[in-house]
Formats: C-alpha cells, sequence, structure tokens
C-alpha cells in the first residue's frame, strides 16, 4: 500500500497542530477556582468578626485620646480668656486713674 505525498504532508500538519496545542495547553498557568460569594463569606465571617472586634477597640482608644486633647484644649483656652480679662481689666483701671490725676494746666504764654 502506497501512501501519497499529499496524505504524508498533511499528517505532518496534522500532527504539528497537535503538539502546538497540547504544548500550548501544559504552559498555560491554572485558573484560580472562582470565588463563589457564599463560601467566601462563611470562611471569612470568624476573622471578619475579629477585626471588627479590634477595630471596635482602636476606634474607642482614639475617641478616648480625642477627648483628652479636647479638654487640654478647653483649659487652654479657659487660661487665655481669663488671663485677657485680667489684662484689659488693668488697663481699664490705669485709665481710671490717670482721668482721675489732677492734670496740670500748661504754663500761660504772655
Amino acid at each position: 500500500m502506497d501512501i501519497p505525498a499529499e496524505a504524508w504532508i498533511a499528517s505532518a500538519y496534522g500532527g504539528i497542530i497537535l503538539l502546538a496545542a497540547v504544548g500550548r495547553y501544559l504552559t498555560l498557568p491554572r485558573h484560580a477556582a472562582k470565588n463563589d460569594p457564599v463560601l467566601a463569606g462563611v470562611g471569612l465571617e470568624l476573622g471578619s468578626r475579629e477585626q471588627t472586634e479590634r477595630l471596635i477597640g482602636e476606634v474607642h482608644g482614639i475617641r478616648i485620646a480625642v477627648e483628652i486633647l479636647a479638654d487640654r484644649r478647653t483649659e487652654e483656652f479657659q487660661e487665655m480668656h481669663q488671663e485677657l480679662l485680667e489684662r484689659m481689666d488693668t488697663q481699664e483701671r490705669r485709665k481710671e486713674q490717670e482721668e482721675q490725676k489732677p492734670r496740670r494746666q500748661p504754663p500761660r504764654r504772655r
């Protein structure tokens, strides 16, 4: 049985295409499994709770720190306000004392 040359050429092309397809299949990176939201939610719930508890603790600490800073700032503003009031009072007293002093008449010119 004599096989014609066209058959050999066709089988060679077919073999090359088959080897190329197998090689491409073997060199492709494997795809990860698709994420299923239900399974991911069940698996991550415990971690989520722990992270939520930690976040609440940190936020509570931040709140306390901000309250302390706000108290300090309030005290500083109250002290500054008191000092300004005292300065204004002393300036008013000085003006009143100066106004109450008898003024000397300037000498008259002849």
